[in-house]
């Protein structure tokens, strides 16, 4: 694909993303919608994924093996965290994010790999030493993790019993995880070039700040 043919494709897919998730805004608002909306999550997540991975900038092994890590780990960390309260704290999964197993569902470890991958393109071209490239792109994700929560919460994506309190132990897991998952693609020097990953790390951290406001607030 030509250099102008992927920007404009670049840009259609955000703007894609753009729509996507304010008819998905509106569909999890209406009350008469919101189950439907809300079963649709996952097939949601996997679609994202699949078109960010899409506009990545010509694939190594080495980049297909580190984001499988990250998937797959981050799988494996949220299975440890429910089965043993001592990752993020006490929390339990719902249905919302479809198939479980171990009480965990499966498309979580796709998820951290999306949100790793997208805060880590963010940086990626800015002129910062990569230790404080990885360091910013941590908070990013802990900050992304902060409009989530409440909203998860409400959707019954997840819950933190007995009082849906989420622990400040969650958000010290985030950014420890997070940089470390950062830190394996720095060192594998994953040079992702994609257009698209700031479109939906943009798209979907306005979309959960708007529905803190339609679903909690109104």
């Amino acid at each position: 694909m030509g250099e102008t043919t992927y920007n404009k494709a670049a840009k259609f897919a955000g703007y894609f993303f753009v729509i996507y998730y304010i008819v998905g805004v509106v569909g999890l608002t209406l009350p008469s919608t919101q189950e439907t909306f809300t079963n649709l999550m996952p097939l949601t997540l996997l679609l994202s994924a699949a078109i960010l991975l899409f506009f990545h900038r010509k694939w190594r092994s080495t980049d297909a093996i580190v984001l499988l890590f990250i998937a797959i780990t981050g799988y494996l960390i949220e299975v440890l965290g429910v089965l043993t309260g001592h990752v993020f704290g006490v929390y339990v999964y719902g249905s919302a994010l479809g198939f479980k197993l171990f009480g965990t569902p499966l498309i979580i470890g796709l998820n951290w790999m999306m949100l790793t991958y997208c805060v880590y393109t963010i940086m990626e071209d800015t002129r910062l030493f990569w230790p404080l490239k990885a360091l910013t792109a941590a908070v990013l994700m802990v900050a992304y993790d902060v409009v989530m929560e409440p909203v998860a919460i409400k959707l019954g994506m997840w819950d933190w019993p007995p009082d849906s309190v989420v622990p400040m132990q969650n958000y010290q897991a985030w950014f420890i995880i997070s940089l470390v998952f950062l830190s394996a693609m720095h060192l594998a020097k994953i040079r992702t070039g994609n257009r698209v990953a700031p479109w939906l790390f943009g798209v979907q951290f306005a979309f959960f700040l708007v529905l803190n406001l339609t679903l909690l607030i109104v």
